[in-house]
């Protein structure tokens, strides 16, 4: 069973071929039982400013601190999906607090 640690909202950017907008991405941290620590992130954005600079499948997200991190959407996007959708990077796994810490300064700040 897994414990929740942290979560915290960041403002970051997105990033499509170039084309950025600003958004607010969210960091969820828990620790399972064997002790590795997972980070869930993901950030959600309006479909049609997707759609408009050529989303389907795959964006970047800028984070905070520069860092970037491929984010997906599950299927390809299309006018028939919600009008602001989630689009979510792969889970990260860390194996302990200090490397948490190192990999998401944000989280060590909140």
């Amino acid at each position: 069973m897994s414990e929740h640690l942290t979560q915290a909202s960041y403002p970051g950017e997105i990033d499509i071929k170039g084309d950025r907008s600003p958004v607010t991405y969210k960091l969820k941290a828990s620790k399972e039982d064997d002790g590795a620590i997972h980070v869930a992130i993901s950030l959600t954005a309006p479909r049609d400013w997707l759609l408009k600079h050529g989303f389907r499948h795959e964006a970047t997200l800028r984070r905070q601190g520069g860092e970037t991190v491929p984010v997906r959407f599950e299927e390809t996007l299309n006018v028939a999906d919600n009008v602001a959708v989630t689009l979510r990077a792969e889970e990260v796994l860390c194996a302990n607090m200090d490397e948490l810490n190192r990999s998401f300064p944000e989280l060590a700040k909140s």
